[in-house]
Parts: structure tokens; C-alpha cells; sequence
């Protein structure tokens, strides 16, 4: 910020642009959850954040949720939109791996292209769900392989879906429900001690339940 001298008597306040100190690009498949969750870690918690930080979220393509996809938006985002300074920013992708078994042959043939280009990979096995649940309840009452399975069980709610929604009041990752109550200090320590519970490792993450997503938390906040 400074002033702009006109004149002695009437000089102009500007206001100059500041640069963010480092910029994590992220690239999701999923089109509600994803892009209102880290974007609010951000709005609601800044005063862990010691760095300035800017947090540049995707816009996803309609249909496109496979992981070549989400490695394709990111590509296109570095090359026509964004000045990158690899020695302060990073890009991220986040995958769900889900149960589709050509998805795994997907993320494993992705990995690689992602090492080479040096993009960071956030992944949850089944889904961004399972690290969601481990900010708000005990992991432990619960069973892994029913957590893992996350079988359809009422409504149309899988598993997962469902306990966030008993828990929350309300819960439609579909619809834009996304509820930012859940973007706490406390419940993201919370999360990533129980993560720590599980895989976090990407190569094992891809056959177990896990996730790494604490990982890319912990490049937001001062944890």
C-alpha cells in the first residue's frame, strides 16, 4: 500500500497488489465437496496459517471424474492460466479410489505421469467421505471393512454418506450440503490422528482403507 502525489494538498491512497507467499493448486474430481472443503480451511482457520497463502481450486469439467481427468484439468490450468513458481507452489490432485476395478489400473497408470510432473496426489480409499468421517466420530467403534465396503444401506446413502448425515443433520455431497461446521481446528487434529490409523502410504492406500488427505492439510496449516 502507498500514495500517489497528485499534489502537495490532494495526494491519492492506492492500494498496491501483494503477492501470496505460496499457492497450492488443486485439482479434485468430485464438484461440491472437494472444492468448498480445503477453500474453507483457509477462511475459517487463518490464524494457523503463517505463511500467505493462496488456495486455487480447479473448476472441474462436467463428466470428467477419472484420474487422467483430474491430472488433464490441472495440466491445462498450468499451462493457459497460472504463472507457476515451483520453488514456493505446489499442485495437488485428489482422487477418491472407490471399488470400480478398472480405477485402480487408472490410478496406477497415473502415479507415474503424476511423479514426472511433479504433482503432489491426495487419495482416499474408499472416498473423500472416509477423511470427512474421521474429523466428526470415534473410527474406532467402527468396522474397517464395513467402512471399507461402503455398501449402499438406505436412501440411496451409501455407508459413509449415511453416518455423516446422522451425525451432521444434514449431508448431499450431490447438492451442494456441504456442511463447513466440520472445518475446525480440533475435528482436523482430530481427523489426522485417526488417519495415522489407518494407510497413508499411496502405494498401499490403492488396495486398503486409508487416506493421505492430512498430508495436503498439513501444507495448509501450521499443525
Amino acid at each position: 500500500m502507498g500514495f500517489e502525489n497528485t499534489n502537495f494538498n490532494n495526494p491519492i491512497y492506492t492500494e498496491e497488489e501483494i503477492e501470496p507467499q505460496k499457492i497450492l493448486i488443486i485439482s479434485c474430481e468430485g464438484s461440491n465437496t472437494e472444492p468448498e472443503y480445503f477453500p474453507s480451511i483457509k477462511n475459517k482457520l487463518s490464524d494457523y496459517i503463517d505463511i500467505l497463502l493462496e488456495i486455487e481450486i480447479i473448476p472441474k469439467e462436467p463428466g470428467a471424474s477419472e484420474p487422467q481427468d483430474v491430472v488433464s484439468n490441472l495440466d491445462e490450468y498450468i499451462k493457459d492460466k497460472y504463472d507457476y513458481k515451483p520453488e514456493n507452489d505446489e499442485k495437488w490432485v485428489v482422487w477418491d479410489r472407490e471399488k470400480v476395478p478398472e480405477r485402480k489400473k487408472d490410478i496406477e497408470k497415473m502415479i507415474p505421469v503424476c511423479l514426472e510432473k511433479n504433482y503432489n496426489i491426495a487419495m482416499t480409499n474408499p472416498l473423500f467421505e472416509f477423511w470427512l468421517l474421521l474429523h466428526v466420530d470415534d473410527i474406532s467403534t467402527y468396522d474397517n471393512d464395513e467402512l471399507f465396503k461402503n455398501e449402499k444401506i438406505s436412501n440411496n446413502k451409501k455407508f459413509i454418506d449415511k453416518k455423516l448425515f446422522d451425525i451432521l443433520g444434514s449431508y448431499n455431497k450431490k447438492k451442494n450440503k456441504f456442511n463447513t461446521d466440520i472445518v475446525s481446528m480440533d475435528n482436523i487434529k482430530k481427523a489426522i490422528l485417526q488417519e495415522k490409523l489407518f494407510e497413508n502410504q499411496l502405494e498401499n492406500i490403492i488396495d486398503h482403507l486409508g487416506s493421505n488427505i492430512g498430508t495436503l492439510v498439513s501444507r495448509i496449516l501450521k499443525i
